[in-house]
Parts: structure tokens; C-alpha cells; sequence
């Protein structure tokens, strides 16, 4: 006979809270905006 605590634990889920959808594009277009400038800086390097 095995025993599984799992089984007799008790489980406790936390609310989660997320950035709404507008926020979270709003980062990524900043992050995006950020990568192109990264590789225009590193075209001009290379030539």
C-alpha cells in the first residue's frame, strides 16, 4: 500500500492577475521598436 500526499493535501490556488491586453501590446511594441533600432545600430557596424 502506497500513499500519495497529493491525495490528502490540500490544495490553495492563488488569483492571478494579468495586464490587460492593450498593456501588454503596448510592451511589446516599445520591446519591438527597441529590437529594430538594435539592428539598425548593428548594420551600420557591419556595414
Amino acid at each position: 500500500m502506497t500513499f500519495n500526499i497529493n491525495r490528502y493535501k490540500e490544495v490553495e490556488y492563488e488569483e492571478v492577475q494579468y495586464d490587460s491586453p492593450k498593456e501588454i501590446l503596448d510592451g511589446l511594441n516599445q520591446l519591438e521598436g527597441e529590437i529594430a533600432k538594435g539592428m539598425k545600430e548593428l548594420e551600420e557596424l557591419i556595414g
